[in-house]
């Protein structure tokens, strides 16, 4: 009998995780009624998968060969579920946490909930909205302590799942982020509709998150323009209500280009001059290998998280001194052009070394292979 698994990604609506759900698809689409890939995971041609509709549309392959439902996965839609007997014997959902029933009788879950595992970072303003984040928090940790497997997106965090969440080691796997397809294949790319900017421009593709440190770039600008005479802007993939709420100051030297698709992001970085990345803590940005496989200036914050990434690739900067940011800026916009291009070439081969698409979905195919293998072995 053929082993039930499901593959969830219904709760990805926005964010970095959109761009790994919809990659996923993308490879099990072209995996769907591959004879070897079912050769080697017999369950794959059954597989049921759940998806939201937002990481459909992000999707760039063929994806029809799936039984894809699209589905609400909002926390509170989850919770209404009524429990029952689990349906199926491996559920991995891409990131969690996993709200609602146990739909599986082995859960593995990607872990992608910054905000939760370093609050110190999430910034909440009011009394209300901070007491809210640590009851979400605090449900996320109880949700991941249930999982079976948990999937960190680095070492660095896993290391971290441990020792804040004492969630044991050999529970614990690393896959990490990687480029999406669309950044080696043209064909895939959707241009990006935007006039020319008149100063040098820095990309952000983000959302207005606290921890993505937005705040620092107004700051910086200014000092950049006092200290060294420069000037430059900052391009951004805002919703409306993010740029209305974004604090004066940077918004004043920046361009919302609106949110973006992925198609559309290396448009994005052919119209930059180079890319910014003032984070505060990351599970795995994928912006430092997207600069780098565009062959952009990569400024970054001086942090483990994009170190481990882009080791001596970018020009790094204290991401809580905007002072610090507006040297590094200058730095780049001042670097003679064969200074500037040996550390740009350095990271494009880091990019170009880095695991692709097909290589994460590979690992996170084994992975509910090894979870079906020892269900297999245990004792009822």
């Amino acid at each position: 009998m053929t082993a039930s698994v499901l593959i969830d990604a219904g709760n990805l609506v926005a964010g970095g995780g959109v761009q790994v759900g919809a990659s996923f698809l993308d490879e099990l689409g072209r995996r769907a009624h591959d004879p070897e890939a079912q050769q080697r995971w017999p369950w794959l041609a059954d597989v049921v998968v759940e998806a939201s509709e937002e990481v459909v549309a992000n999707t760039t392959g063929e994806t029809t060969s799936l039984s894809v439902e699209i589905v609400d996965g909002r926390p509170l839609d989850r919770l209404r579920r009524r429990p029952g007997r689990p349906a199926h014997d491996v559920s991995f959902t891409v990131f969690g946490p996993d709200y609602g029933p146990r739909r599986a009788r082995t859960r593995v879950v990607g872990f992608a909930d910054v905000t939760s595992l370093f609050p110190e970072f999430a910034a909440v303003p009011g009394a209300r909205a901070r007491l809210r984040q640590a009851v979400r928090s605090r449900v996320s940790r109880q949700r991941f302590a249930r999982a079976d497997v948990v999937v960190a997106e680095s070492s660095y965090v896993a290391a971290e799942l441990q020792q804040r969440w004492s969630i044991p080691a050999d529970r614990l796997r690393v896959v990490p982020n990687v480029l999406n397809r669309v950044f080696f294949d043209e064909s895939l790319q959707t241009p990006l509709s935007h006039d020319a900017f008149e100063h040098p421009v820095f990309a952000f593709p983000t959302r207005a998150y606290p921890h993505k440190n937005l705040v620092v770039l107004g700051a910086a600008a200014q000092a950049l323009h006092d200290t060294y005479g420069r000037d430059v802007r900052f391009a951004l993939t805002l919703t409306d209500a993010e740029w209305q709420g974004l604090d004066p100051a940077t918004r004043k030297v920046s361009h919302n280009v609106g949110p973006l698709r992925v198609s559309q992001v290396p448009g994005l970085y052919d119209v930059s001059d180079g890319v910014v990345f003032p984070s505060l803590n990351e599970c795995f940005s994928v912006t430092p290998l997207e600069a780098m496989r565009s062959r952009r200036p990569l400024v970054a914050s001086d942090r483990q998280f994009v170190r481990e990434v882009a080791g001596d690739a970018a020009w790094y900067f204290e991401p809580t001194d905007p002072a610090s940011l507006a040297r590094a800026l200058a730095d780049v916009l001042s670097a003679d052009d064969g200074a500037r291009e040996r550390r740009v070439a350095e990271g494009g081969r880091v990019a170009d070394g880095w695991a692709t698409g097909a290589d994460r979905a590979t690992a996170y195919l084994e992975l509910i292979h090894e979870a079906l293998a020892r269900r297999a072995t245990s004792p009822t």
